[in-house]
């Protein structure tokens, strides 16, 4: 009798303590991203939510959504507004989206290498985290993904051929379609969820990439040819609702903020070296 019963407090008590440990996090970060599952930005996010939960005793944490689960940046940016998620992974287009100026971080040619980047960058967060902060948002870090390339199934290599390709453009990046509007191009609006498919069934023929981007989306698999000029420099930040993120002790934002932006300078200076390998390899 003594046996059984302490057989079964023994199990309550295992019950008890995953219970515990499988419960939602009380500050719970839904972020939506465009980057494909198990690539280097993911697994940055998993790493991030490894050191919160352990350093907060499991009260902060992060799902993520990869690969445009939760829509494009436009649909990610309305539904962290009514609270269906409470973050993103945005590119300059998608931060345009909540401070229009930060568009220009996104202009073609603006940057001549990584380095100029890393000056302007230094100079000009205050002025965004501000800026972005009184849209009721809060920036948590840069993301990088690169210098961004012309790759297409077919020759490529001037105004009449671009014109003459069916280039995709992301729904709401308003400084791509003014560029394809200048150029007299017509580019096929799409998500980035669908542009593998739509290479497979020739909807689109010509995409802009970085290196690494070509190959983790499995992109590389479907064209034949590089136009070897970078037309800009790719990059964006995450952002996260501010009402939920000042919802909590000031001592786990400033953990949260602090590994965020550590994690994400880290990857970029990956992202950077795995960008100069995959040229090689291609």
């Amino acid at each position: 009798m003594f046996n059984s019963r302490k057989i079964l407090l023994t199990f309550m008590m295992i019950l008890i303590v995953t219970g515990l440990s499988s419960q939602t996090p009380k500050y719970h970060f839904k972020i939506a991203t465009d980057a494909p599952d198990n690539s280097s930005w993911i697994l940055t996010f998993k790493a991030i939510n490894t050191e919160l939960k352990k350093k907060t005793n499991g009260e902060v944490g992060l799902t993520v959504y990869p690969a445009s689960l939760m829509g494009d940046q436009n649909t990610v940016v309305k539904k962290i507004k009514i609270g269906q998620l409470t973050g993103g992974a945005l590119s300059s287009g998608g931060l345009e989206l909540i401070y229009k100026d930060f568009a220009i971080m996104g202009f073609p040619l603006l940057f001549r290498s990584v380095e100029e980047f890393d000056y302007v960058r230094k100079k000009v967060t205050p002025f965004y985290e501000a800026e972005i902060e009184k849209r009721d948002f809060v920036f948590m870090a840069w993301t990088e993904v690169g210098f961004i390339y012309l790759y297409s199934k077919k020759k490529v290599n001037s105004l009449d051929t671009l014109r003459d390709a069916k280039p995709f453009i992301l729904e709401g990046d308003i400084v791509s379609k003014t560029l394809f509007d200048e150029f007299k191009t017509k580019a096929v609006q799409t998500q980035m969820s669908d542009i593998l498919t739509g290479l497979q069934t020739n909807y689109i023929d010509t995409v802009f990439s970085s290196a690494y981007g070509l190959i983790v989306t499995q992109w590389f698999t479907k064209v034949n040819y590089m136009a070897d000029f970078p037309i800009t420099l790719m990059l964006g930040g995450i952002v996260l609702d501010k009402k939920m993120f000042d919802s909590m002790p000031k001592k786990y934002q400033d953990l949260m903020k602090e590994l965020f932006t550590e994690n994400f300078e880290k990857l970029s200076l990956k992202i950077r070296k795995d960008n100069d390998s995959a040229r090689k390899t291609a």
